[in-house]
């Protein structure tokens, strides 16, 4: 475990390691760690996210609960133009004292030390929109070329004329 993340709490300094039962509000401003993202959109290395948690002794381990704020920023799915929407993500994860060789997806900490990065990690990638758009990109996509086709009957072509003479000959047979 790397001692000097932002996102390392030590539990023995909020006097929740030896006392289940007790509990403690963190707020915490970190830079996001690297590759905290999915192909089109991110959370930038480095940028501001803030951490509002809540950390519960319990008999197992530590419980922690709250929510994940930061900004993705990417490539709008339609356009490619940027993009940043607001990421707002719950977190809920028990921080095990010891390991569960049956439970693999337990986070466990090491020496009191909790490490909140893998967590925030899997909750603000699952988070992430597969296919990201603007806000005002709402609705079907529809564009046009040169004039737009969506209005009343359009003029008639005089070059048409000939052959639609023809064609209400026949109707009219």
């Amino acid at each position: 475990m790397r001692r000097s993340s932002e996102f390392i709490l030590d539990t023995r300094k909020l006097g929740l390691s030896a006392a289940p039962g007790k509990w403690e509000d963190v707020s915490l401003e970190v830079r996001a760690p690297e590759d905290l993202r999915i192909e089109v959109i991110g959370v930038p290395e480095g940028s501001p996210m803030r951490l509002d948690l809540r950390l519960e002794s319990v008999v197992e381990g530590i419980y922690v609960s709250g929510t994940v704020h930061a900004t993705a920023k990417g490539e709008d799915a339609r356009t490619l133009e940027d993009v940043e929407i607001p990421v707002e993500v719950s977190i809920e994860e028990l921080f095990a004292y010891q390991a569960d060789p049956q439970d693999e997806e337990t986070y466990v900490m090491e020496d009191d030390m909790l490490d909140l990065e893998p967590a925030v990690r899997d909750a603000v990638v699952m988070s992430l929109p597969f296919r990201p758009l603007k806000d005002d990109d709402e609705g079907e996509f529809s564009y046009t070329l040169g004039e737009d086709i969506t209005e009343d009957e359009p003029e008639e072509d005089p070059r048409w004329a000939a052959l639609k003479s023809v064609l209400n000959q026949e109707k009219e047979s």
